[in-house]
């Protein structure tokens, strides 16, 4: 499946409203990653050491960009106000190489692209 960078844009002041709906927000993002869809995630703070956030940020793999939009627009945190919008963009996964797409080949010690 094709991965698509999601990324989340707080409103200012967020962090009481991200502290309720975050559960529901984290319980997506955990079936997802069940799913093994979910490449990494997690929230972009204003300053490292500091509680207020300015988004978050989620790569993971849809079948389709409508499918992304679909999963985006039903964002806990869209839905609550802490977000004012979400971007959402085609990702394409340089490094580290991604297992699945990964054959090592023993015999000459080298990773090649799987083609199956």
């Amino acid at each position: 499946m094709p991965l698509f960078a999601i990324i989340g844009h707080d409103v200012a002041n967020s962090d009481a409203q991200r502290k309720l709906t975050r559960p529901e927000h984290l319980a997506r993002l955990q079936a997802m990653d069940a799913e093994q869809r979910l490449v990494i995630a997690g929230p972009t703070p204003i300053e490292h050491g500091q509680s207020a956030m300015s988004g978050s940020i989620v790569i993971a793999d849809f079948d389709s960009l409508e499918a992304a939009q679909d999963w985006a627009g039903t964002e806990p945190y869209l839905r609550d106000g802490v977000y004012s919008h979400v971007d959402i963009k085609p990702f394409i996964q340089v490094l580290p190489k991604p297992e699945a797409n990964q054959l090592i080949n023993k015999d000459e010690n080298k990773i090649e692209a799987k083609t199956s």
